[in-house]
């Protein structure tokens, strides 16, 4: 299982080294788990494709819409109060819609690795001690998210963007086949570009 997690991992930080040319944003986010649980996310935005899109009005103008598709590597963590930590580590894939007023888009789903942390636990030895031990699992996670934004570049000239993305985590195994959790991420990407 080690195994095959470090060998996905070297294969998104290869595939991030071998964009590193294609590095569009960095993105640092409140994590809300179940909203009030507090966390923080860590991304980036690597633009794997890129095209435009003009739509005509009825009143003979005109607008671009810009699309693309992103890979975004993230790091994050959520604490919950006297039941547990995650971290985790979860690769996304993104189709991001942007107007030319910069409102913006994104739909998203991603695949990870969700490792949690339950404090105050203890363990008996054969002799009836007790002490403490460090508990917690290990889950394959996937994540499914909408995001909203503002791009502050189109109108303002300043190279950040705030956002607000709602999403769903979804880890396996657990009883009796997995768990979900709500999370609501509101952050800021500072663009590269």
């Amino acid at each position: 299982m080690k195994a095959l997690l470090l060998f996905i991992f070297w294969l998104v930080a290869s595939n991030c080294v071998a964009q590193f040319k294609n590095l569009e944003s960095i993105s640092v986010s409140y994590l809300g788990e179940m909203i009030t649980h507090p966390g923080i996310k860590v991304s980036a935005d690597f633009n794997m494709k890129e095209w435009d899109k003009t739509k005509n009005s009825h009143r003979g103008s005109s607008k671009t819409i810009t699309k693309s598709l992103l890979f975004s590597p993230a790091l994050g963590s959520f604490y919950h109060r006297r039941y547990q930590t995650g971290v985790f580590f979860m690769p996304e894939a993104k189709l991001k819609r942007k107007n030319p007023k910069g409102k913006f888009y994104e739909i998203g789903v991603g695949l990870g690795y969700l490792r949690t942390f339950i404090p105050n636990t203890y363990k008996v030895n054969d002799a009836g001690e007790v002490s403490k031990t460090l508990a917690g699992h290990n889950y394959f996670a996937t994540n499914y998210s909408i995001s909203f934004g503002k791009d502050l570049s189109v109108k303002k000239n300043l190279l950040v963007a705030y956002f607000i993305k709602p999403q769903f985590i979804y880890a396996v195994p657990n009883f009796p086949n997995g768990t979900g959790y709500f999370a609501l991420e509101i952050g800021i990407k500072y663009s590269l570009k």
